[in-house]
């Protein structure tokens, strides 16, 4: 939609040959309308001429309203025509040569890898050869590659478009479960009795035997909770900054054309179902409509080298199957795309020649309606629109949304009394947009600079936490120009999501974080401050003890910081926390003492990594094992946390091989390290009771009866891991963010 213009509901037709005026188109004074751009096209995508404003019909909010005019904006100056188009020009309403268009190239690489794409991309760059010299051109690659603000230079776009690459992150999961799974079990498994959902039980059987074990089926329902919820953060981030390019683009006047390239995004389409991203893909429709574009769609359908993957072989595999994941990942986009006035074309690994085709011819040409809007229309909020034509067997192409200016709100692009045959001078710049940053989040945001400890206050107290967080999401950017400062403030707000009581809080927090998690990654290799990020997000959760949460998260991040110590051991307490809860049996122990082992390779966590694992082995009978990881002791100057607990678990070690003498001494050098600890002190006394010393256990029951209810033990935090230092771990990532 462009502004409030003035239209004349009877322009002249005029001959467009080069011998003749231009045409005038004359205008009312005192009328003023909506712009309302849509293309009308026939089967083969080629736009109809000789429209007039009584072929059209316009609702706006399912009220009609009167179309006034309709004029052929033509994309190419009025001397490329040839003689029958010139003929169907002249034989109605005039034909106006368009200003240059603005046609953007987005790519959407998390959704794709490397080989999917090698051949559309090639397509894309032919695409960009053909557009005329006179189109502007643009390209964003995200959430991470290149980007351009749009420029005439076609060549320095197509090579910036030559170095884009796939990036699809594919999470590490136990089960084999397709797309269209994940959205139909994370609905069956919603209901009030998931057991007797016929689909659910098939996918039990075929992933853990028949009969299932209780176990197992539980690690099932977890992990389709958290594929649901990582591909949910996915789909998020990535409308999250298809809305940002919207917005930025708004500022250029005029129709822009905007052509995304993705291998879908995975959203429910059934009811209770995740991944659930119908709201923020509605407000993306709408800034769509606010900024003037036209969406096309290139979807990339890799279904069928996907039936080649290690998932895919293993699960449920037959052309149904295909057909339905191939809806699940198309169907959002197809939506999208139709409600931002363009369209989606289905393209296979190895074409798109066709898609690229059609695209061009489409956007050829557009109609722009002159609609008299009514005046509860002018609020200068965004309104569902519908375009019509009476016109046989065609196609029409337009926006779902509009936006009507407020009446005081004047012309947003003047009209002049003459439209040239030769391309106009482009008007300058429109002022930016307003950013929209709901009162609540700006209020938490100015705190969250100015006090920490009142903004974390302040953040324990919300009432509907659940709300700020959703509004947080579809806001824009209280720093526009800090994005490292929002992404300390989404981990903070979707923490405290998680820590809620509140279900609908912890759902959002948990959409916050996958969310966020997509958005600090950093084009091919990490910076200091996305592992730090991640760092203080998997130490959060450990903290949580929400180990299946955090296994969505802890493997990638390790994969992008492999040289982070500390991440090497959250990923092998996060594992030991699984095993705690039952969550995975015997068959993961050894892969649980593989990631201590990791962890023992760096000199920041080998202490603290040999320590744990020896308390673990300890617990599934490898006693002499143990033992051998805790010589030798740490050094005097280790950190006195790692030494106590290293002295306490030998004495618990060296108890349970009968060693009673030399687990004496170990509790006694705990104590020395840590004075007052319960847990070395209780151990000590325990001991000395089973044999006999009376006195010297009397002596110790009666020092932790009596010690002051303050009094730290540093095995209260053991299961927590480096959430016993959270605050000093996000002091530090805020540190980074300024």
């Amino acid at each position: 939609m462009l502004g409030i213009v003035a239209f004349s509901a009877e322009a002249p037709a005029q001959s467009q040959s080069g011998a003749q005026k231009p045409p005038t188109t004359t205008f009312r004074s005192g009328l003023d309308l909506i712009a309302v751009d849509v293309q009308v096209i026939d089967r083969e995508g080629t736009p109809v001429a000789g429209l007039g404003p009584e072929k059209f019909e316009v609702t706006i909010n399912g009220r009609r309203r009167r179309v006034v005019s309709a004029n052929l904006v033509e994309s190419r100056s009025v001397t490329t025509l040839t003689a029958a188009e010139r003929a169907a020009a002249t034989s109605g309403p005039p034909v106006i040569p368009n200003l240059p268009r603005v046609v953007f190239m987005a790519i959407d690489c998390l959704s794709f890898d490397s080989s999917a794409s090698r051949h559309v991309i090639a397509s894309a760059r032919d695409f960009i050869d053909r557009l005329p010299a006179t189109d502007e051109v643009g390209l964003f690659a995200y959430p991470y590659g290149p980007k351009m603000s749009p420029t005439m230079d076609h060549a320095a776009v197509s090579r910036a478009l030559s170095t884009v690459l796939g990036q699809r992150d594919v999470p590490s999961n136990q089960f084999h479960l397709r797309p269209s799974e994940i959205v139909d079990l994370s609905a069956a498994a919603s209901a009030a009795q998931p057991r007797d959902a016929s689909l659910l039980e098939s996918v039990v059987r075929r992933e853990c035997g028949n009969p299932p074990e209780d176990v197992c089926r539980q690690r099932l329902m977890l992990e389709i909770t958290g594929a649901a919820l990582y591909y949910e953060g996915q789909g998020n981030a990535g409308l999250g900054m298809l809305r940002s390019l919207l917005e930025q683009i708004s500022v250029i006047n005029g129709r822009k054309t905007l052509v995304l390239i993705s291998a879908g995004m995975m959203a429910s389409d059934v009811p209770g179902g995740r991944p659930d991203i119908s709201e923020l893909g509605m407000q993306v429709g709408k800034e769509a409509a606010r900024s003037n574009t036209s969406i096309y769609t290139l979807y990339l359908d890799t279904a069928a080298i996907d039936r080649f993957s290690a998932d895919v072989r293993s699960g449920d595999k037959n052309l149904q199957s295909e057909a339905r994941d191939s809806d699940v990942l198309g169907r959002w986009l197809d939506q999208f795309s139709g409600a931002a006035g363009g369209a989606l074309f289905k393209v296979q690994v190895g074409s798109g020649e066709y898609a690229f085709d059609r695209v061009l011819k489409e956007i050829s040409a557009y109609y722009l309606l002159g609609v008299e809007p009514a005046e509860d229309d002018r609020d200068g909020r965004t309104h569902e629109i519908k375009v019509k034509t009476t016109q046989k067997n065609v196609t029409i192409r337009g926006r779902r949304w509009v936006t009507v200016p407020k009446r005081d709100a004047g012309p947003t692009e003047a009209a002049s009394e003459g439209t040239s045959a030769e391309p106009a001078r482009a008007p300058a710049p429109a002022a930016p947009p307003k950013r929209m940053v709901p009162a609540n989040v700006q209020a938490l945001a100015d705190l969250f600079d100015r006090d920490v400890v009142a903004f974390q206050q302040q953040l324990a107290s919300t009432q509907d936490l659940a709300s700020l967080i959703r509004d947080f999401r579809a806001s824009d950017n209280p720093w526009p120009n800090a994005t490292r400062r929002a992404s300390v403030f989404a981990l903070e707000l979707s923490i405290a999501g998680l820590r809620s009581n509140n279900g609908y809080a912890h759902d959002e927090g948990g959409r916050l974080l996958a969310e966020y998690s997509v958005r600090v990654r950093q084009p091919e290799a990490s910076d200091a401050f996305e592992c730090a990020w991640l760092w203080t997000e998997v130490a959060a959760l450990e903290g949580l003890f929400m180990a299946d949460n955090a296994m969505l998260f802890v493997p990638r991040a390790v994969e992008r910081c492999p040289a982070n110590g500390r991440l090497h051991l959250a990923y092998a307490i996060v594992s030991e926390q699984q095993w705690l809860r039952g969550t995975v049996g015997a068959e993961a122990e050894a892969q649980i003492l593989q990631r201590y082992e990791e962890a023992f390779k760096f000199s920041d966590t080998a202490a603290e990594a040999r320590m744990r694992a020896a308390w673990f082995l300890s617990r599934t009978g490898k006693l002499d094992q143990a033992v051998a990881l805790l010589e030798p002791a740490p050094a005097r100057d280790a950190d006195p946390y790692v030494v106590y607990l290293t002295a306490l678990v030998r004495g618990q070690v060296l108890r349970a091989r009968g060693q009673l003498d030399e687990a004496a001494s170990a509790y006694r050098a705990a104590l020395a390290t840590w004075p007052g600890a319960q847990s070395a002190r209780v151990g000590l006394m325990t001991l000395q009771l089973s044999r006999g010393e009376r006195q010297e256990a009397a002596s110790l029951a009666e020092a932790a009866e009596t010690a002051p209810t303050d009094q730290f033990d540093p095995w209260w935090t053991y299961w927590l891991g480096d959430y016993r230092v959270y605050p000093s771990i996000v002091a530090k990532l805020r540190e980074m963010a300024q």
